[in-house]
């Protein structure tokens, strides 16, 4: 866990930018006491901010878009997870991964108008 000051330190950022960025919503840190704490998730994604907004030039509006989506990835994935480990990790079989593309459509065109199979 990061204090305020070395999470500034550590991304290159004044504590201006890091104020906003909490009231923005885009970082959460833990309070503690009279101060913030930041994990290492917190750092890697002050760190991601910094890239949208410098060198990518990503506006504010931007930005929000970006981390709304990529929460939303997160999100799906842990809840992926947790319906895989309720299936106690079971493959399909053969015969289900084919009723699953049946149902889905069968067959895609790819390329020069060759069907296969999706």
């Amino acid at each position: 866990m990061f204090d305020a000051t070395e999470l500034c330190r550590q991304v290159g950022i004044q504590q201006a930018a890091l104020d906003a960025w909490i009231e923005a919503g885009w970082l959460r840190p833990e309070r503690a006491r009279n101060d913030w704490r930041f994990s290492t998730i917190d750092l890697v994604r002050a760190q991601f901010i910094l890239d949208l907004s410098g060198p990518m030039g990503v506006n504010d509006e931007g930005v929000d878009v970006i981390l709304g989506l990529l929460d939303q990835i997160h999100g799906l994935r842990r809840a992926l997870l947790g319906v895989t480990s309720t299936m106690g990790g079971e493959k399909a079989s053969p015969r289900t991964r084919q009723a699953g593309r049946q149902a889905s459509g069968g067959t895609q065109r790819r390329g020069r108008g060759r069907h296969v199979e999706a």
